[in-house]
């Protein structure tokens, strides 16, 4: 019977838990600190945009997967989150070889199909190793007539110390020809004969551009230091916010230098992330243009640079910039939507969303409605998840340390009294 008394008592405790995790179950907005508002326009696109700012990124989960939607009327909105990093995308065609001949060099001619799309790369795979050879790549309408679409491209292949490089891709410029054909020269060198096309890919490779968003900072004065016991000047920048950047700009009013740096992130000043490290350099024609420290998407508000000076001047850097790939959100307004709607963030414990809009929106969305977010307010129903009562009752700790030691005390001095009662032999 008490063991049916503890399993209900168990039961109990989960029950609301169980509850906000069900399938379709309204999240309790109280647990979302921040909100910012979008207006809503009424226009015959319903597909709409925003990309989220400084605030957002900075008191939202890395993840962004706290981010909720809702309209006026509190009803939820689905979204598709982006991060718009620029993207290459290659689809690849069926292709049928029809013709093959070694007369002056390998020839292989190929049909592409009645349908056929545009495409822009043929990759030449040859037999072989540690050559250079040219090709030529000629598109036709109808198998007979030819014009040149790429001319003596070079195709390499090399191998040393077990490593190896290699060139194979052809790129041209958009074509919808149905057939092609493809000749690759003999390298003088190493082929005593025609070489063998062991295949042909035909491919429309497209670079999806993506979007950036600029977070301006702010940097101390220089601090004189040493970087590998050579003299440096040290600068501490402030984003201002945490966000995700890949990339950091800044002028330099010098025309011409070149300098060992190393970028790290100081979040934390004992346990500092190297991000970047290499060499600033600047030639006479590229004077006047911003320079650019590019590295992996990295997570930061604080940033120290070291620049080795040598013996020469400081650098005189000016504005600093961060640059990352844009969070765009996307969504569709249905007409009886209710404006302004609300973005909630910034609840750590938030389970990802994973809506199904994500199915039915291409990752070329075409042209959203881009809206605009209002400055950060405060959830007037957040309610702080409470503390645990060790942290709520401190003085509890003290009180069962103190219990224990008198509980301690009092059974030793137990034993020393059996001690002494105890008859000696």
């Amino acid at each position: 019977m008490k063991r049916v008394f503890l399993i209900g008592c168990l039961v109990l405790a989960l029950l609301p838990k169980i509850r906000a995790q069900a399938p379709g179950a309204l999240e309790p907005l109280s647990a979302w600190p921040y909100y910012k508002e979008l207006r809503l326009f009424r226009t015959a696109n319903t597909l709409r945009d925003f990309v989220l700012d400084g605030e957002v990124l900075n008191r939202a989960r890395p993840d962004q997967a706290d981010l909720r939607l809702y309209d006026g009327a509190g009803r939820e909105i689905p979204y598709v989150l982006r991060v718009r990093h620029d993207v290459d995308t290659q689809s690849d065609f069926v292709v049928r070889e029809f013709n093959r001949s070694v007369a002056g060099g390998a020839e292989v001619s190929c049909d592409l199909g009645v349908q056929s799309a545009e495409h822009n790369l043929v990759e030449i795979e040859t037999a072989g190793n540690n050559f250079r050879r040219l090709a030529d790549v000629q598109g036709s309408a109808d198998g007979s007539a030819w014009s040149t679409l790429a001319s003596q491209a070079i195709l390499f292949r090399f191998s040393a110390v077990g490593r190896s490089v290699e060139q194979s891709g052809v790129p041209y410029p958009v074509s919808r020809y149905r057939y092609l054909r493809v000749r690759v020269s003999r390298d003088p060198q190493v082929d005593s004969e025609a070489p063998q096309i062991t295949a042909l890919r035909v491919r429309r490779s497209v670079r999806v551009q993506g979007e950036t968003v600029a977070f301006p900072a702010e940097r101390q004065e220089r601090d004189a230091d040493r970087m590998d016991g050579r003299p440096a000047s040290v600068w501490l920048i402030d984003l201002g916010v945490r966000v995700p950047f890949e990339r950091l700009s800044f002028d330099v009013g010098v025309p011409t230098f070149s300098r060992q740096f190393q970028l790290e992130i100081v979040d934390d000043p004992a346990a500092p992330v190297p991000i970047a490290s290499g060499e600033l350099a600047r030639e006479t024609d590229t004077a006047g243009r911003p320079l650019v420290i590019a590295f992996a998407e990295r997570v930061g508000r604080r940033l120290k640079l070291t620049v080795v000076d040598d013996r020469n001047p400081p650098l005189p850097l000016a504005g600093i910039t961060a640059i990352g790939a844009a969070r765009q959100v996307i969504f569709e307004a249905a007409p009886a939507s209710a404006g302004p709607l609300r973005l909630y963030y910034g609840n750590p414990k938030a389970l990802a969303p994973r809506y199904d809009l994500g199915m039915r929106i291409p990752a070329n969305a075409g042209s959203p409605l881009r809206m605009a977010l209002s400055p950060q307010n405060a959830n007037p129903v957040y309610r702080p998840e409470p503390k645990p009562f060790s942290e709520r009752s401190p003085w509890l700790i003290y009180v069962v340390l103190g219990a224990a030691s008198l509980t301690l005390a009092a059974v030793l001095l137990s034993l020393a009294r059996a001690a002494k009662t105890q008859p000696q032999v």
